[in-house]
């Protein structure tokens, strides 16, 4: 998938936001603690203020979100547990113990903030009850009941915005990188596959090879049958090649009536043989509309990568020459050759 950093965006604005937060509030209750006389609560105020000036800086660029995420909101949780645990602070603080689950969850997501918010909450309650017991009457039972079931209730309505928020984002990241006609991944994702695939090649010192795919006179199905006729044809495609491919083949739709494959493991003989099987299975489909035949063939480029120096682009633009001189030869053929060498295989 892309670079989809809308989620990664709102955590780094969220994280940042906490950190400026609880730098002015250590140094607001750090300072009345002080003139208050409790030391021990001062000091911890004061150090996570420190921590959270040179923070800022670091998680404006820093490309570790998440451990940093980790690095602020546990101290968070620590620090919250030791200030309500000194029998000088005031009742109040507990309500800090409150606000830990909606960080956790925005900024750890739903699953791990899910546990650190339990495992907060569970560690202030036993912490209060080593300082004030168990509650004993009516009105303690009361005041009691309604924190636990308040930070309850924070959990769960956390928990759920997080998964909804969640579930969009996926959304949006499959909107954005599907092609809504056929179902394949569409060109947003083709350079980091790439990538990864060529990675993968030059690390296990496998072939890789790529080939275009380009319908013959799509237009005029278009202007013949209509653009509904068209839609179903390219989905048609869509399906022979996602039937015909290996699970390990990259498959997009460039846009149009073209398609790309990326073919890990594979050499140019074996792209060119499976190339010819595409083309020949295409040129048998028996396609009809409105009791009208739609005849298909398609001109294919293929070629391998020969080097590990050699970029997505030049691949591409080989594979490109060698499917348009398919076109200009008659079309409804196949072209197999490398960068390096004018020797094709047709």
């Amino acid at each position: 998938m892309p670079k989809f950093d809308h989620g990664d965006h709102q955590r780094r604005q969220v994280l940042l936001t906490l950190i400026v937060i609880t730098f002015f509030g250590g140094l607001f209750f750090g300072t009345l603690n002080w003139i208050r006389g409790i030391t021990a609560a001062a000091l911890i105020e004061f150090a996570f203020a420190l921590f959270c000036l040179g923070a800022f800086w670091l998680v404006r660029t820093s490309r570790r979100l998440y451990r940093w995420s980790l690095a602020v909101t546990i101290p968070w949780i620590l620090a919250v547990w030791l200030i309500v645990s000194m029998p000088a602070a005031a009742e109040s603080v507990f309500i800090w113990a409150l606000v830990l689950p909606i960080l956790l969850m925005l900024l750890l997501g739903r699953r791990l903030g899910l546990c650190l918010s339990l495992v907060s909450l569970a560690g202030a309650l036993l912490i209060a009850i080593y300082r004030f017991g168990l509650p004993q009457d009516a009105d303690q039972i009361a005041y009691a009941a309604n924190l636990v079931i308040a930070g309850l209730v924070i959990v769960a309505l956390s928990y759920v915005y997080e998964r909804s928020r969640e579930k969009a984002e996926q959304g949006l990241r499959h909107l954005a990188v599907t092609d809504a006609l056929t179902g394949l991944p569409n060109r947003t994702l083709l350079y980091e596959n790439f990538a990864r695939a060529k990675a993968l090649a030059i690390r296990q010192k496998t072939p890789l090879s790529l080939m275009v795919l380009d319908l013959d006179r799509f237009k005029e199905i278009n202007d013949k049958h209509g653009h509904d006729v068209g839609d179903r044809v390219l989905f048609q495609i869509a399906e022979l090649l996602r039937s015909r491919l290996r699970r390990s083949d990259l498959v997009f739709r460039m846009g149009g009536e073209e398609f790309l494959v990326v073919m890990p493991d594979t050499d140019l003989d074996r792209a060119a043989t499976l190339a010819e099987d595409l083309r020949q299975r295409i040129a048998a489909l028996q396609m009809e509309f409105h009791d009208q035949p739609v005849r298909l063939t398609t001109s294919i480029g293929v070629t391998e990568m020969t080097s590990a120096e050699q970029s997505f682009d030049s691949l591409l633009r080989q594979a490109d020459q060698n499917m348009y001189w398919c076109k200009e030869n008659g079309r409804n053929r196949v072209r197999a050759s490398r960068a390096e060498t004018s020797e094709a295989r047709d």
